[in-house]
Formats: structure tokens, sequence, C-alpha cells
């Protein structure tokens, strides 16, 4: 990653903080589940004091906007290869880990593997099937809210922002409905793969469930060949390019990728953000008066409380970075949580603003990653956001927080509630 315009280079003189009171800080959210409840405190000063630095652990970690977007959108960097030595996680004790053959999902592959599994992925999940879907999105969510209209109040995790995107991609995928609920469990305890907080015990669960997910995929990948439907995993069966098609490990691997994120990032987009709106009341009463404010809304929520809050990037090659040499295997942990708090590309970051992203020229914030990696559903993602938020202020008038405050879940790279009952009139 050469030095970019925007990128702080090494003789940066904002760097007040050593390395070591630099990881403090940082493993005080990661690890501390006080610390997890609201990292903002943290991101404030390492932007101030360390807005890079040259972990202990072996790695660089970037907090500011404009480095983390230089690091994420650099095609000289990527994920890491087989071969590779890289530093030890974050917070083991230091030391170097070989990298083994990953799988064949795309998340973990770069080119020209990562944009050929993208091309064909792509070619099945487009924006317009998306579009296409959205009525029917809306009715996944009629009986949802039909019950909380009963009961005057609802556990918006457990009975709306998980079951609703598990229905959704569902129902884009065409897996059947009866089969999701074991899924949710498994799904959850997957992430710990990509969660920094994540120790051994968890890392071994994680393993154990995504063999059990993909053979149930493995079966419904046979069972799409041979009767095949509108879902989005017989058009992955059938996408062909240029006589390239995917294979079964390839299907599997993918599915698998899709399935996940497909809820568990739009789980915590909609539990943030009805969070976010009970601890802004001004700015639920603005959204309530003015519902053309919603797709700058969601926006905002995904800045202001990212479901992602942590991305890596790995140099491909000998390079440079912040304008020291960098060679192949070097990693970048890319804060993107502290990136959307960067007060040099938000005016007061710290503030929820429902209308912030009107303006066409504030930055995008970084929580679907950028450049090769950007997430693919994306798309998906905010428009499940839109309805759920549109249906909540069309069909009931006040909200309110219904039992205790609620708290995160024990983990820090995908950041969402663990439950939150809420009031619904």
């Amino acid at each position: 990653m050469s030095t970019t315009a925007g990128q702080a280079d090494a003789s940066d003189s904002s760097v007040t903080m050593n390395a070591a009171a630099a990881d403090a800080l940082l493993e005080s959210v990661i690890f501390d589940d006080d610390g997890r409840q609201d990292p903002v405190p943290v991101y404030r000063r390492l932007h101030a004091e360390s807005p890079w630095w040259h972990s202990t652990y072996g790695m660089i970690v970037v907090s500011r906007y404009d480095d983390a977007l230089a690091t994420l959108r650099n095609p000289r960097w990527g994920r890491p290869e087989p071969g590779m030595d890289l530093p030890a996680p974050f917070g083991q004790p230091p030391g170097r880990v070989r990298v083994v053959q990953p799988s064949r999902t795309m998340l973990l592959l770069n080119p020209p593997d990562h944009t050929r599994i993208r091309g064909l992925v792509s070619r099945a999940f487009t924006p317009r099937r998306v579009d296409d879907l959205r009525p029917r999105i809306a009715a996944l969510l009629d009986p949802i809210l039909d019950a909380a209209a009963q009961r005057g109040s609802i556990e918006l995790m457990a009975e709306l922002a998980v079951p609703f995107p598990v229905a959704v991609i569902s129902e884009l995928m065409g897996v059947p409905h009866d089969e999701t609920g074991r899924f949710v469990s498994l799904v959850r305890d997957t992430t710990a793969f990509i969660d920094a907080a994540a120790d051994g015990e968890a890392i071994e669960r994680a393993t154990t469930s995504a063999m059990e997910l993909a053979g149930y995929f493995v079966g419904l990948i046979e069972e799409k060949r041979r009767t095949p439907d509108d879902g989005l995993l017989s058009a992955l069966i059938e996408v062909e390019a240029e006589g390239d098609r995917l294979n079964l490990e390839e299907l599997v691997s993918n599915t698998m990728l899709l399935y996940a994120a497909g809820f568990e990032t739009t789980s915590n987009l909609i539990g943030n953000g009805v969070w976010a709106l009970l601890r802004h009341p001004d700015q639920l009463d603005r959204l309530r008066a003015d519902r053309s404010l919603l797709p700058s809304a969601v926006w905002e929520v995904l800045r202001y409380d990212s479901p992602v809050q942590l991305n890596a990037r790995t140099a491909l090659g000998d390079d440079e970075c912040f304008g020291e040499p960098a060679e192949r295997g070097t990693q970048v942990m890319v804060l993107q949580g502290a990136a959307n708090h960067d007060a040099t590309v938000y005016t007061d970051p710290d503030r929820f603003d429902v209308g912030r992203f009107v303006a066409s020229d504030v930055a995008p914030p970084l929580s679907f990653g950028f450049g090769a990696h950007h997430c693919l559903g994306a798309h998906l993602a905010r428009a499940e956001g839109e309805i759920v938020f549109a249906e909540l202020l069309r069909r009931f008038e006040h909200w309110e927080l219904d039992g205790p405050t609620p708290r995160y879940r024990p983990s820090f790279t995908l950041r969402g509630l663990d439950s939150m009952r809420v009031a619904l009139t």
C-alpha cells in the first residue's frame, strides 16, 4: 500500500502514544465487555494520539478514514495467501502463524480466483433481483409486526431483527423456511472465524458448526440440481460465463457465505438502528415527520454504530506502507468503526443525524468495506433496513424501551445487541 493522498506518513506528528499504550487501548474494546459497549471514546483517543501504529503484535493498525479507505481499495493488498507467515491474532502471544489453503469462499480469495467467483455470483445476485423482491420482503415482515401490535411490545432481536432477515435470505436463496430455525445458532458460531475476540473454544465450535452447515448445503444443492426453482441457489448452480461454472466446493462455500452475511449484518443494522433512534427521540421524530430521510437514516445507522467494526488487508507482494518498506505478508488491521467516527471526514461524528447523508458529497461509511471485497449484499441490507424502519414508523406511533438497557453481544468484529424489549403502541 504505497502512501497515497490523505494517508499519513511515517513522520506524522499526531502520533504521540507509544505502540504498547495504543495496543492496550484497543484491547480494552476488543476483549473487555464494558469497553465493547461503547468503543467511541477509545476511537476518539486513537484519532488524536495514535491514528496509526506498528502494533507490538506485529501488524499495523489504522483508525482514520482516509488511511482505512486507502488500505481497503488498494489492489496490491488483499487476503492472506497460502504459505504466508502472518502475525498471530491480536491479543495472543506475539508470534507468526503460517497460512494454510483457505476455503473457496470469495471472502478469503484474491484475484484472479476472487474476480472469477464474484463475477459468477454477481450474475445471480443483482440489485434488480433484490428490488423485485421488495413486496415479498415487506410481506414477510407483516406477521411479525401483527404479533407485536397484538402484544403491544416486541423482543426486538429475537422476534424481529434476527428472524426477519433470516426469512428474507431463505426466500432469496430458496432455503425451506422450516429448516431455518437451527441455522441461526450455527451461523452465529461460525462468525468466530472473523471475530478478533474469539478464543480457542469459540474457534473449535465454529469449525463443528461450519461442517454441519456445509453438509446441509451439499444436500440442498443436490436437491436443487434435481428440481430447480427461481431462488438464488438454483441460479448459482446454473450461472455460467464463457463455459465456466462454480464447482461443488465453490457452491457450498459461497452459499454459506451469502446465507450468513444475508442475516448477521442486517440483524445488527436493525437492532443498532432501533436502539439509536430510541436514544435520540428528536431524530426519531424527525424521521417520522419526513420519511424521505429513510435512505439517509440507514446510512447513518451504518456509520454511527457499524455492524462491522474491523477488517484487515495483507501485502500480496513487497510494497510500501506509511512511507516505510512493507514485505509480502505485512498485515494492516483496519478499524472501520473508528474510521466512521473520523472528525476530519464527518462533522460532529459522534452525533446521530438521520439527515447526514442527504447531501451527496458526504463520504459513505466503510461499514460494508470497500474495493474488491465490498459487501455483495449491501443493497439487500439497506433495503431491509429501510423497509423495517418504514413499517415500524407507519404502524406504531410510540416506541419505548420496555426493559433493561440493552447490551452488545460479546463480539467485537460484528457489533450487535444481545436483546432489547421495545413497547410499541
